[in-house]
C-alpha cells in the first residue's frame, strides 16, 4: 500500500505541474463565468441556464482532464525510460498502475472541486449576492493559496486541502444566496465518479497503445457510454434487426455514462422514489468503482505481460 501511495503522490505532483491542465482550467473558469451572460439572454430561465450549462461544462472538462492524463502519463514513463528504473525495484506492476490511477483520479477531483467552487460563486452572483462579497471571498481564497504555496516546501500538497476549502466556502456563500446547493454537490460527486471510470478506460488502452490512439479510443467509449440509453431502446425501420441487436448488446457492454449526468431536476425528483440524492450518488459511485475495478484488472493483466526490454 505504501508503494501505491508513493506512486500516486508522485503522479499527482507530476500532473498538477502540467501547464496544459491550467490552460484547460482557465478556459473552464471562463466558460463558467460566461454562463452569467448567457443567463441574461434567456427568457426567465436564468437559474436553469447557469446550473445546466455550468454542470455540463464541469462534466466535459473533467472528462478532458481524465482522458489527457490517463493517455499520457503512463506513456511518458515508458518514453522517458523512467519505467526501466522502477521495474527492477521491489514493486509489482499492478501497484505501479494503481498508483498512476489514484494519482490521476486525485488530480481530476481537485480540478472538479475548483470548478465547482467557481460555479457556486457564479450561481450566487446570478441570484443577487453582492459582487464585492463574491470578489472578496474569492480574493481571500487566492491569498490563502498564495500564502500556503509560499510556506509549504511541497507546493502540490497545498492544492488538495485548498480546493476542498474553496468548494466548502463557496457552498456556504451559495446557501446564503438561496441556491439549492444539494444537486450541485451531488453532481460534483458524480463528476468524480465519471472521472473514476474514464481514467480506468484510459489506462486500459494506455497499457498497450499510444497516447493518440488511447485518447481516441477513450473518447469513443465515452461517447458510446453517453448514448447507451438510446442504443438500448432504439427501434428504427431504417436499421435492420441485426444492427439493432448489435446496438443493444453494445449498450450493455460499454459503461453507462448517462448515470453520471442525471440532471438537477432528476436529482431532486429522486427524493421520494429512490431515497434521495445521497443514495443515488452512492449507488452510482458503487457502479463506477465496480466498472473501474474490472477495467484496472484487465489493464494490470496486459501491463504485466508487456515486454519493455
Amino acid at each position: 500500500m505504501s508503494r501505491i501511495y508513493a506512486v500516486a503522490l508522485n503522479t499527482f505532483r507530476e500532473a498538477v505541474r502540467d501547464r496544459v491542465l491550467y490552460g484547460v482550467l482557465a478556459f473552464a473558469i471562463a466558460v463558467l463565468t460566461f454562463t452569467l451572460v448567457l443567463a441574461e439572454l434567456s427568457l426567465n430561465q436564468e437559474r436553469r441556464v447557469v446550473s445546466d450549462i455550468g454542470l455540463a461544462s464541469i462534466s466535459l472538462f473533467s472528462v478532458i482532464i481524465a482522458v489527457f492524463l490517463g493517455s499520457s502519463l503512463l506513456y511518458k514513463e515508458i518514453e522517458r525510460k523512467t519505467l526501466y528504473v522502477i521495474i527492477p525495484k521491489p514493486i509489482h506492476r499492478y501497484e505501479f498502475l494503481l498508483g498512476k490511477y489514484f494519482g490521476i483520479v486525485l488530480t481530476s477531483a481537485v480540478f472538479v472541486a475548483i470548478m465547482g467552487a467557481v460555479l457556486f460563486m457564479v450561481a450566487s452572483v446570478q441570484l443577487g449576492v453582492s459582487l464585492l462579497l463574491t470578489i472578496g471571498v474569492s480574493a481571500g481564497l487566492l491569498v490563502l493559496l498564495g500564502v500556503g504555496l509560499y510556506l509549504a516546501s511541497d507546493h502540490t500538497s497545498v492544492l488538495l486541502p485548498w480546493s476542498l476549502l474553496a468548494v466548502v466556502v463557496a457552498t456556504f456563500v451559495a446557501r446564503h444566496a438561496g441556491v439549492v446547493w444539494m444537486p450541485y454537490v451531488a453532481s460534483l460527486g458524480l463528476n468524480v465518479g465519471e472521472a473514476l471510470v474514464i481514467t480506468a478506460v484510459a489506462l486500459f488502452f494506455s497499457s498497450f497503445s499510444t497516447p493518440f490512439l488511447t485518447g481516441l479510443f477513450t473518447f469513443g467509449v465515452w461517447l458510446l457510454g453517453r448514448s447507451a440509453d438510446d442504443m438500448a431502446t432504439i427501434h428504427s425501420k431504417l436499421l435492420g434487426p441485426g444492427i439493432e441487436r448489435a446496438l443493444h448488446v453494445l449498450a450493455e457492454v460499454v459503461p453507462n455514462f448517462n448515470l453520471f449526468v442525471p440532471g438537477r431536476h432528476a436529482l431532486l425528483a429522486t427524493t421520494t422514489e429512490y431515497g434521495g440524492p445521497a443514495l443515488y450518488v452512492g449507488r452510482t459511485l458503487g457502479y463506477a468503482v465496480l466498472i473501474s475495478g474490472l477495467l484496472l484488472t484487465l489493464a494490470a493483466l496486459i501491463f504485466r505481460r508487456r515486454d519493455f526490454l
